[in-house]
């Protein structure tokens, strides 16, 4: 049973109140002040708060903030609505004006009592789902990704760049994300720059704009992202120049050509990810050593799926239920064979795989169950170029990439191979990613 409190000095009119709401299956308390009410009762206790504005003592719109969250419902006269204006800008949930009609009280005390239930419903839910998942789309308890969630939590209220390492396919980008709506520029647009998928000649213009006959750039991602952050995702992809342009901006320099009184240094934070060894670039010189410190104020590393134990089953069920709310699909469960399946699985493609072998397993589903078929697992296919087999085996599209592209990037750009798959620079790259076969570079090959 739902408890009332009613604040009211007028004792006919309180009465009446109190009559009407225990009709209707209402539990009511009455005070006829503030501090009454404070000595009689709890009423931080109460369902909803019902108080009129002027009272003896203080007004009533002092148990506001004394009662929060509880809803406060003020009651005010027709000649009085400016008063019923302020309690709303403090906090009251809303007002009903005097004399009342009774049903149009019950609508009203309904209504605020069923909205303030299901907003608690929904914290709740909230706060539980947190305790399981303590970044919204990541799953995790292995050691590492604790320390993920830890660094995640100190990190995203400052304004600190950020730069996130592991392999392809790890969730860096949900990282980003995590980092971006727990800062205080969660209402600014987060900006993703995908470094790998924009031909080096376009990089600049992407993030600085396009530049004008007298030479200034504007209207770049830099310039979109102002205010918020920009994710720069396979950083060390970046060419020289454009390092050191990106450089400069960190630096708090100029970004264009103009002065900075006319052209105003964008407001952003800046988070990097790549799956590259970026030390092993510095060391090579192709990455800069000065842009590198400037990125890695806070390092984060996510740690390949292989390596985080029990973490994979509970990823599989979440990713299970989270394909089946997508693709409209009653609840599915994971067999005991489909999840050793599912254990022995190297993954070279990380969560990423996993994910789209989930997908493609209920879209083919027709029973209450994944099976190990459903999945496709092939566990002899591995990143290592180890694996070739003979040419004229009957292979499918993916198997046709892995061994086409492992058997001839040492020797070919990726422009090469693009046009012998009969797709683009783009479209490799992004298969390169589904697959789990980033290309590994050695240093710059002849074009």
């Amino acid at each position: 049973m739902n408890q009332i409190l009613i604040i009211e000095d007028e004792v006919v009119i309180r009465g009446a109140v109190k009559r009407l709401l225990e009709r209707n299956g209402y539990q009511v308390a009455e005070a006829g002040s503030i501090e009454e009410a404070q000595q009689r009762h709890r009423p931080i206790t109460f369902d909803l708060i019902i108080s009129d504005v002027r009272l003896p003592g203080a007004p009533g719109t002092e148990i506001i903030d004394l009662v929060a969250p509880v809803p406060v419902l003020i009651m005010t006269s027709y000649a009085s609505i400016r008063s019923a204006v302020e309690a709303m800008k403090l906090g009251a949930i809303d007002y009903i004006a005097k004399p009342f009609d009774h049903d149009e009280l019950l609508m009203v005390v309904e209504r605020i009592i069923k909205q303030d239930r299901q907003l608690r419903q929904r914290e709740i839910l909230k706060s539980e789902v947190e305790k399981s998942y303590p970044v919204r789309g990541m799953v995790g308890e292995c050691p590492a990704m604790i320390d993920v969630f830890r660094r995640i939590d100190k990190v995203a209220p400052t304004d600190a760049t950020v730069l996130i390492l592991g392999e392809s396919g790890t969730g860096k980008e949900l990282v980003a994300r995590a980092l971006h709506e727990r800062s205080h520029r969660s209402q600014s647009p987060f900006i993703v720059f995908n470094c790998a998928a924009v031909p080096e000649s376009r990089v600049e213009a992407e993030l600085f704009g396009p530049q004008d006959e007298q030479e200034t750039r504007r209207g770049g991602l830099l310039a979109k992202a102002h205010g918020g952050t920009l994710f720069m995702d396979e950083v060390g992809e970046l060419s020289m120049a454009a390092q050191a342009r990106l450089l400069r901006v960190l630096q708090g320099d100029d970004y264009t050509a103009q002065p900075a009184a006319v052209q105003p240094q964008p407001d952003i934070r800046i988070i990097a990810a790549t799956h590259r060894d970026i030390r092993k670039l510095v060391q090579q010189q192709t990455f800069r050593s000065d842009l590198y410190f400037r990125l890695r104020v806070v390092e984060m590393t996510l740690p390949p799926l292989r390596e985080r134990g029990n973490d994979i089953k509970a990823l599989a069920k979440f990713l299970l239920a989270k394909s089946c709310r997508q693709l409209n699909r009653p609840s599915l469960s994971l067999g005991r064979s489909a999840l050793e399946a599912i254990r022995r699985y190297h993954w070279p493609g990380n969560v990423r795989e996993l994910a789209n072998t989930i997908e493609r397993a209920v879209i083919l589903c027709d029973e209450g169950h994944i099976t190990p078929e459903l999945l496709a697992i092939d566990h002899h296919i591995t990143t290592s170029r180890g694996i070739a087999d003979n040419p004229n085996d009957n292979l499918s599209l993916e198997e046709y990439f892995r061994h086409f592209v492992l058997d001839n990037q040492d020797h070919m750009t990726e422009t090469d191979l693009a046009k012998k798959l009969g797709i683009s620079r783009k479209a490799l790259w992004e298969r390169r990613q589904r697959f789990g076969i980033p290309r590994e570079k050695k240093g710059k090959k002849s074009q």
